[in-house]
């Protein structure tokens, strides 16, 4: 896999033949001229706190949280990587003023998507969208405030690299928050076993990102971070997103969106997930870190 940083101000990247993140984008891309208004555009799992029943005030929910998390602000210049079709960004950008936010994405189509949707909302000047791989950000060193990736760093190939890049582009005393995922303890039996294994491939996971949240901390402090804090947040985030895409409504609308077999592959990977947490060996994190 070629680490050669493209210039921010290029287009599109071709990513080369059995790359991760040409498998990533390839994964992603399906449907997307008819996705971008599905949900708000929203593609997290949802923070499904309280009385909350849809998935669009669960997943403005998450960002939120992630946010005030990581203290965004108006003076912030933020970096969102694995930013999806841009619409968790403008909601960022709408409530919270911040002086900058560049988002990237590996996925050419969800970053045409997002900037139709910056330009759409009047925020393009302070909104900016690009294709690129989080293991090379191109952006020079000390760049931003905050750097955040809610449910993308497990796809980086690798997490670790990614963490390593993330801590260069930050100021000093700039933060990273990140939503994602570690297993709570390794199977035990061979159906469990096989149960995570389907889900990791299905899901585009490098081998090399399977962590425990103790293997997940040490990354984070051997990239230079401290004052990390992991913590764990699946029963509010993953049956709700489960039982979310098992309405019928939902499924009727992925067929039209994704077609049949890329929706059912979606609904497959969701099933082992929601299977896999609840057999207390997959949990979501909620993770804050400091750069010195």
């Amino acid at each position: 896999m070629s680490t050669t940083r493209p210039l921010i101000d290029e287009g599109r990247q071709l990513w080369p033949r059995g790359s991760q993140e040409r498998g990533v984008e390839s994964f992603y891309q399906h449907g997307v001229e008819h996705y971008a208004d599905y949900h708000g555009g929203m593609l997290n799992f949802g923070l499904w706190t309280g009385e909350v029943r849809d998935y669009r005030t669960a997943s403005k929910n998450l960002m939120r949280r992630v946010a005030a998390s990581i203290g965004l602000e108006p003076e912030s210049r933020l970096l969102d990587v694995g930013c999806g079709m841009g619409a968790q960004d403008v909601l960022l950008a709408d409530e919270l003023g911040c002086r900058s936010i560049d988002g990237l994405d590996v996925t050419w189509k969800h970053v045409v998507t997002a900037r139709e949707r910056a330009k759409t909302a009047g925020v393009e000047d302070r909104v900016r969208f690009h294709h690129g791989t989080a293991v090379a950000l191109p952006f020079p060193d000390s760049s931003f405030t905050h750097v955040l990736s809610v449910e993308g760093a497990e796809h980086f190939d690798t997490r670790e690299r990614f963490l390593h890049e993330a801590f260069r582009v930050l100021v000093s005393g700039g933060r990273i928050a990140l939503t994602d995922f570690s297993m709570s303890r390794p199977p035990r039996t061979t159906f469990e076993r096989l149960f995570a294994e389907l889900a990791r491939r299905g899901w585009h996971v490098p081998r090399e990102n399977v962590d425990t949240a103790e293997g997940f901390r040490a990354k984070i402090g051997g990239a230079g971070f401290r004052d990390v804090r992991i913590e764990e947040g699946g029963e509010e985030v993953i049956p709700g997103y489960y039982r979310e895409g098992r309405k019928p409504e939902n499924i009727r609308a992925m067929y039209a969106i994704r077609g049949v077999l890329v929706t059912h592959v979606g609904l497959w990977i969701d099933a082992l997930v929601y299977h896999l947490f609840r057999r207390g060996i997959l949990e979501y994190v909620f993770v804050t870190a400091r750069k010195r």
